[in-house]
């Protein structure tokens, strides 16, 4: 059981390296060429008067920790995994499925709603207090229908107020890109008194390394960190609820989100797939530099939900010639994917273009053939 919820903490998993030291103390080696260019050690030995320009000028320099020159110290590499303990945790049928984890925060009712209020949640202050971090939000909403649940849109209580955190739509945005409201997630929904940067974070803020000379052995031993503070155990409001992402608003200059709204997903409700061309050095138009000029450049399918979701839909440039039209016959649907029926077979998807020559160059090819 153990080993299934750390499968199913899918987002917040990450392997690094690390050097771990093998010895806790270092010999403290003297460093006269910090202070004096071209100085070495043995140079002050033998020079008494220029030991005695150290002792008078710089004071301690035997024995400062910032300025001591370790010795390269024996490591070696150990994988470890980090798991972020308050991710939320996604069902195995979720993860089979492709389906990601997100979080967002309920919004305080009155006092974060509105545009003065939501400006002061995407933009808040910045100081240089240590214990202030910097942490954006983006206002938006859920909404939709889903029969799943005997929930209707109509229903003014189907409408939750929420806000996310930028980290999670731009940890989004760099895996997906245009791409991104095309998924399904599960969205985990936390109470406003929860809403804390801390528990974004894959690592804690550690304080910088702190170090104590022994002046009778000439040794520096490094000073262990404080452990990081705990952090509380939050409780969802609503957990793992199947959502699309939908109105993503961004600033045309920062790009940051101004808004982020979520539908609910079911079975039932189509998906705008993108499409994606393969074989493309199969095509005799493309090949030569031809390229297709896409008039619809996604898709609205229906997804079984005992079939993983597809990131995108497989277009076969196989035998594509220039001024060939490219409709729906020529997509490759996946197992468990169906084209959702108001859309027709004469679906236009796009038109084939080249360079100047590219078509008199196929009929050549052509009646060679």
């Amino acid at each position: 059981m153990n080993q299934l919820i750390r499968h199913c903490r899918l987002l917040p998993r990450l392997t690094r390296q690390r050097s771990r030291s093998l010895s806790t103390s270092h010999t403290l080696l003297a460093a006269p060429s910090t202070y004096v260019t071209g100085v070495t050690a043995d140079q002050v030995a033998a020079n008494p008067v220029l030991a005695e320009y150290y002792a008078a000028n710089f004071e301690g320099w035997e024995s400062a920790p910032d300025k001591a020159i370790r010795p390269h110290e024996e490591t070696e590499e150990v994988e470890e995994e980090v798991i972020d303990e308050h991710a939320p945790v996604l069902p195995p049928e979720y993860i089979a499925r492709g389906i990601r984890p997100l979080v967002a925060y309920a919004r305080i009712a009155g006092a974060e709603e509105g545009s003065r209020n939501c400006h002061r949640m995407r933009n808040p202050l910045q100081t240089n207090h240590p214990d202030h971090e910097y942490f954006p939000l983006t206002p938006g909403m859920v909404h939709g229908s889903d029969p799943t649940n005997a929930i209707v849109s109509v229903d003014p209580t189907s409408k939750i107020l929420v806000k996310t955190p930028w980290f999670e739509i731009q940890r989004e945005l760099d895996r997906y890109h245009r791409n991104f409201e095309s998924k399904v997630y599960a969205l985990t929904i936390y109470s406003a008194d929860d809403c804390d940067v801390s528990y974004h974070k894959s690592k804690q803020n550690l304080p910088p390394p702190e170090f104590k000379v022994c002046q009778e052995t000439m040794t520096i031993t490094e000073i262990p960190p404080p452990p990081p503070p705990q952090l509380k155990q939050r409780k969802a409001i609503i957990e793992n609820m199947l959502v699309l992402p939908t109105d993503l608003q961004m600033h045309p200059v920062d790009h940051t989100a101004f808004c982020l709204n979520y539908v609910r997903y079911h079975p039932n409700k189509p998906i705008k797939l993108p499409i994606r061309a393969v074989n493309e050095e199969e095509s005799p138009a493309m090949k030569r530099g031809g390229f297709i000029a896409f008039a619809n450049r996604t898709i609205e399918c229906l997804i079984d939900p005992s079939f993983p979701i597809p990131e995108f839909i497989p277009l076969e440039c196989t035998g594509l010639r220039q001024k060939d039209v490219v409709r729906r016959d020529r997509l490759v649907l996946p197992e468990g994917v169906t084209v959702h029926p108001r859309i027709g077979e004469d679906y236009l998807v796009g038109s084939v273009f080249g360079a100047k020559g590219g078509a008199a160059l196929d009929d050549e090819t052509t009646e060679e053939t």
